[in-house]
């Protein structure tokens, strides 16, 4: 009976370990600049109080992102010369698998 029990539990817990999804993991951002200037490229969650991880690019690029987790979901922005070129919502694990790419 207590087996049972011990695995009714379990069955349950791991159907609603996929509402909390992935907890965090990493990704690329693939995208290209214009004229091939110096741009940068943050990314952080849509709620997170704490500030974006930002990087330097240019031309076509592929950046390795790790994210922390954001139940809200998390965005990345291209800025190049104080201009916003770029910017895209996303949730990881939805719209970008871990370990995939995420165009811009």
């Amino acid at each position: 009976m207590k087996f049972l029990a011990s695995a009714a539990t379990l069955m349950l817990l791991a159907g609603c370990a996929h509402w909390f999804g992935p907890a965090h993991g990493t990704f690329s951002v693939l995208g290209f600049t214009p004229e091939s200037s110096a741009c940068v490229l943050s990314v952080g969650g849509t709620d997170s109080s704490s500030a974006p991880r930002t990087w330097t690019v240019s031309g076509n690029f592929e950046q390795r992102v790790l994210i922390n987790p954001s139940r809200k979901g998390h965005r990345v922005t291209l800025t190049c010369s104080g201009a916003l070129v770029a910017e895209r919502t996303f949730e990881y694990g939805r719209d970008v698998a871990p370990g995939g790419n995420l165009s811009l």
